[in-house]
């Protein structure tokens, strides 16, 4: 009994001290206790994949500490609008409900505050000599203390009238602010549509900078358009919206976040340069916006289609720069060149959770999460994962390839499924000059575009060294060529053919008339068992196929003679169903061949989701349903063509399609993305000659004129997305009474 009295006591003294220490943050900073990735966190994390859909990802930051006004010693957050950290690590947060600003050392010792002077202080920057900038926002001015928060100056309201760009009723609510290296000040003020305030290192409104461009929709723009002088007044204005977040690199950059409205989806974060012009680099998979609404998957718990609100951004070292969604509280962290790295938060209740994110920042690699839904401040500690990619982007950027490189593999021995990794790999190996490992490690990567200057590079190196043989087969193939056409080998080899054939033909006419004396001579002359190519029915085989080769064999001519084709097609039955078939099957078998073996520069494609049904069904399912559509129309519209007729007529049509998209799929893994013009305008080429040709032989099977068949072909065509929809609704009903019957019938097992 006393056994169990004891382990119970010790039990309950372990779970009280873990649960201090959790509360402390401690837990997470013990090395006794592990890799703080291995925790359980409220929230799961992932990254986007080339396909815009979401894959699952090792944790980046934990949350290890939660900071909250009591805790420094001071009274409840009242609604905390910003959170900075200076050059020298210390922490100033904008406490706004209570006109306080708060300053604390690295260790979130409170150092001092500021109090007294504000209305609503709502935005703080420390620049480098120790100023404090505070956006008091309700008395419309910029407070600039130095350290100890003695005043420096006041940065006023601009005035209209002096500006010459300020509207008369203009309202200067300064909300964030950033301040660059030679002293400008940059303003976000709110309800303000024209984009950043600037002012010069004396104080003076200079004008805005930043103003996102307008892109309303085009139902919008019709609906102003054709609307009445009166109703247009009633309407709002076609306004961008303002900037939410600010941050100034050490460059003199502008990062800046836009949250919603009429602007374009991938300008959600900008890079400013001190011209205000936009210059983000968005060369990763997707322009960095955040979430992307509806490729959120159900694993994730996600139930809205809206994407990211974002409304805070940070920039960091070696170009990398991280956002914050208020929407989903979450943050997302992208390289330089935009490619997404890592995710990490959530929205909720528990600890690591936020209920209204407003600001983010940086402490000693650790980020700072400032939630004024719950008044509290959440410590995040990166995980072993997170500082790897942080290294090896900062070897990258040292020039110390093999470094980079080793680090990027340990990033992926620990997530596989990011993409960036292997990007991060190649681009190392491409700088060292070995581009065919490059290659495969962009492939893996789905790095289309540094894949082709690796490629662009091998190919080069390629051809260097086997500069002999290359020259050799180039010399030596237009010789080749010449003497064939010379010696007119193609030409006696089908008359060589054609004698073969009538000899076929005489040997299954032997037996017509085995009653008369010459077959008779015929049979005795020759041998009991006949070779192989004489049985009767390898005879019919053989004849059948070469009339269908010289079915086959007419598509050339129909393609380069379409008038005359197209007529003899119908007229002199130069066509047939077997040999049209067959085209439709090459046809099939060319697009599917493409889907699987266009270079990988070219094909987009998620190959392992490749579905050879639907690539099938793809083809053929239009093809017949025109011939179907356009035979049921022209029936009752004199046309001369029957359904047989259009059905040749449409498969010739296309046999351009099978000649010249065959060999670009394969000369598409030869090419560069710098010639892939050259790959698309000549497949464009093909799918607009077949079109010409079916449109031609449509005229001709029909005998209709210019007008008649262009018309005809419209009509077509909404016929068939009739009977698409048609289709689509019936099998949706379908689908719908087989599971009200499958309802029905479990009700009855079920009460029986």
């Amino acid at each position: 009994m006393r056994t169990v009295k004891w382990r119970t006591g010790f039990a309950l003294v372990f779970l009280l001290m873990s649960m201090l220490l959790m509360d402390t943050g401690l837990i997470a900073t013990c090395r006794g206790f592990g890799d703080p990735s291995t925790f359980a966190v409220p929230y799961t994390s992932y990254t986007y994949d080339f396909w815009q859909e979401p894959v699952p990802a090792p944790q980046a930051y934990v949350p290890v500490r939660v900071l909250r006004g009591p805790d420094l010693g001071l009274g409840a957050f009242t609604n905390p609008s910003d959170i900075y950290v200076d050059s020298n690590h210390r922490v100033y947060i904008a406490d706004t409900g209570n006109n306080r600003v708060i300053q604390l050392d690295r260790n979130f010792n409170v150092l001092n505050v500021f109090s007294g002077m504000f209305n609503a202080p709502s935005g703080i920057c420390v620049t480098g000599d120790g100023q404090i900038y505070i956006a008091d926002r309700n008395n419309s001015r910029i407070v600039v203390l130095d350290l100890n928060g003695a005043l420096i100056r006041i940065i006023g309201k601009p005035e209209p009238e002096h500006s010459g760009v300020l509207r008369a009723d203009f309202r200067y609510n300064p909300v964030r602010l950033g301040v660059d290296q030679v002293g400008r000040v940059f303003v976000i003020s709110a309800e303000t549509y024209d984009g950043i305030m600037e002012f010069d290192p004396d104080g003076n409104f200079r004008g805005f900078v930043g103003a996102p461009k307008v892109t309303p929709s085009f139902i919008d723009y019709l609906w102003r358009r054709f609307s009445s002088a009166e109703r247009r007044k009633l309407l709002a204005l076609f306004l961008p919206t303002q900037h939410s977040g600010i941050d100034i690199d050490e460059r003199g950059f502008i990062y800046t976040t836009v949250s919603e409205g009429e602007i374009r989806y991938t300008e959600a974060i900008r890079r400013l340069n001190p011209a205000g012009t936009d210059v983000m680099r968005r060369a990763g998979f997707h322009p960095p916006i955040g979430d992307y609404g509806s490729a959120l998957l159900d694993q994730y718990g996600e139930s809205t289609l809206a994407s990211s609100l974002l409304v805070d951004v940070i920039a960091r070292e070696n170009g990398i720069y991280s956002a914050l969604d208020q929407r989903r509280g979450r943050v997302f962290t992208y390289d330089e060149s935009g490619n997404l790295l890592y995710v990490f938060g959530g929205s909720g209740q528990n600890r690591g959770n936020f209920q209204l994110p407003v600001a983010l920042a940086e402490l000693d690699q650790m980020i700072l999460i400032l939630d004024r839904g719950t008044n509290m401040i959440t410590v995040f500690e990166p995980t072993e994962y997170a500082r790897k990619i942080h290294a090896a982007i900062a070897y990258y950027y040292d020039d110390d390839w093999d470094a980079s490189v080793a680090a990027w593999q340990e990033v992926r021995k620990m997530n596989v499924n990011l993409d960036v990794a292997h990007t991060g790999i190649g681009r190392a190996l491409l700088r060292e000059g070995r581009y065919a490992e490059a290659m495969t490690s962009f492939r893996l990567g789905e790095d289309r575009i540094n894949y082709s200057k690796a490629f662009s590079l091998y190919r080069r190196e390629v051809i260097y060294d086997n500069f002999t043989i290359v020259a050799a087969i180039l010399i030596a193939a237009p010789i080749v060529l010449f003497f064939l056409i010379k010696l007119r080998l193609v030409q006696r080899l089908r008359k060589a053919l054609v004698r073969w054939e009538q000899s076929l033909k005489a040997a299954a006419q032997l037996p017509a008339n085995p009653g008369s004396a010459q077959t008779a001579a015929a049979v005795d002359t020759q041998p009991k068992n006949p070779p192989l190519l004489l049985r009767p029915w390898l005879v019919r085989f053989l004849l059948a196929a070469f009339a269908v080769g010289r079915s086959l064999r007419y598509a050339l001519y129909v393609i380069f003679h379409p008038a005359d084709g197209f007529w003899d097609l119908k007229h002199e039955k130069r066509g047939s169903v077997a040999s049209a078939s067959i085209l439709l099957g090459l046809l099939t078998l060319t697009y599917v061949f493409a889907r699987q073996y266009t270079g990988f520069i070219f094909n987009p494609r998620d190959l392992i989701k490749l579905n050879i049904w639907v690539e099938l069904a793809s083809v053929l399912v239009p093809i017949l349903l025109w011939c179907a559509v356009n035979w049921s129309l022209t029936t009752i519209s004199e046309g001369k063509g029957s359904f047989r007729e259009i059905y040749i007529t449409v498969a010739y049509a296309l046999t351009p399609m099978i000649l010249i998209n065959l060999p670009m799929t394969v000369i598409s893994n030869y090419l560069t993305a710098e010639e892939g013009a050259l790959y698309f305008v000549i497949t464009s080429m093909g799918t607009v000659w077949s079109g010409a040709l079916v449109f031609i032989g449509t005229m001709q099977v029909h005998e209709y004129d210019f007008k008649k068949t262009l018309a005809f072909s419209f009509l077509t065509i909404v016929g068939m997305a009739l009977t698409l929809f048609i289709a689509l609704l019936f099998f949706n009903l379908a689908e719908q009474v087989y599971q009200f019957g499958q309802e029905v019938y479990m009700e009855v097992i079920l009460r029986t």
